[in-house]
């Protein structure tokens, strides 16, 4: 009977883990909840990942906890974005020295760099472009592989790019149907102030036609505001491109939250 339940145990997949010096390992630790979303659209249900940064929660100025550090010497896998977006995360895997367990996804995908607007400028959020998606999840099904060789990825993996696929789809039919002259936005960032002071902005947004100002869903949106009043236009639109949110909510996975500020932006740029 003893014999069995080990042999019960051993086959089970929580139990497939590496175990570390000091530990069972802690399996695949991300950054934040977007690259954990595709790390647990990957691997099969009950291998251990989790996201430092939780959900509706910003990535940018994390720091990192006592449970966290634990968790991050112990992991099997370490996944970010790149050293850039997240220097929180490099600092403390370069003073642990655990680059060795460490997945930098634009990094290896060659997307750090990769210039938007000003070719000076590198773009930080490559994870709302689905083609620069598919090009991130290659690089991690290839290092989740390594570290699970018994695991059949394949099927999950592929899903996956379907799901991608789909959202692209999607996405591009839904602001196809929106007029050319109807697809003038601002966002709002940290330096719109200043940028607000110093330009002719508010001309610039009755002159252009901007239909929609939009800003970062739980950040302090007083300059969008004022702007939409003295310009007669709606007010700004909230949206959450940094995180994903709590499970079982609508925008809990990287699909969920891509369509769901797609379908809000396209509703704002649509109204007459």
């Amino acid at each position: 009977m003893l014999k069995l339940a080990c042999l019960i145990l051993t086959l089970s997949p929580l139990s497939c883990f590496s175990v570390k010096e000091g530990g069972e390992s802690r399996g695949v630790i991300s950054s934040f909840t977007i690259p954990d979303n595709w790390v647990g659209s990957i691997l099969p249900a009950g291998y251990r990942h989790r996201s430092l940064v939780p959900a509706r929660s910003e990535l940018h100025g994390y720091q990192i906890n006592a449970n966290d550090a634990q968790d991050l010497t112990k992991a099997e896998l370490i996944v970010g974005l790149s050293p850039e977006l997240e220097p929180w995360l490099a600092d403390w895997i370069k003073a642990n020295h655990r680059e060795d367990a460490t997945l930098w996804l634009a990094t290896e995908a060659n997307l750090s760099d990769r210039p938007i607007g000003n070719p000076i400028v590198p773009d930080p959020h490559i994870w709302t472009d689905p083609s620069l998606v598919l090009k991130i999840i290659v690089k991690l099904r290839q290092k989740l592989q390594m570290s699970y060789p018994q695991v059949n990825m394949e099927n999950a993996y592929n899903q996956l790019v379907k799901d991608i696929k789909f959202v692209d789809n999607t996405l591009n039919s839904a602001f196809t149907i929106i007029p050319v002259n109807q697809r003038r936005i601002i966002t709002q960032h940290a330096n719109l102030g200043p940028f607000a002071q110093f330009s002719k902005l508010l001309e610039t947004i009755r002159i252009q036609g901007v239909r929609v100002v939009v800003v970062d869903d739980g950040q302090n949106d007083a300059i969008a505001q004022q702007l939409c009043r003295d310009t007669g236009i709606p007010p700004p639109l909230p949206l959450s491109f940094e995180f994903l949110e709590p499970a079982g909510t609508e925008g809990d996975t990287w699909a969920g939250m891509m369509l769901k500020n797609g379908r809000k932006l396209q509703t704002a740029l649509l109204k007459p």
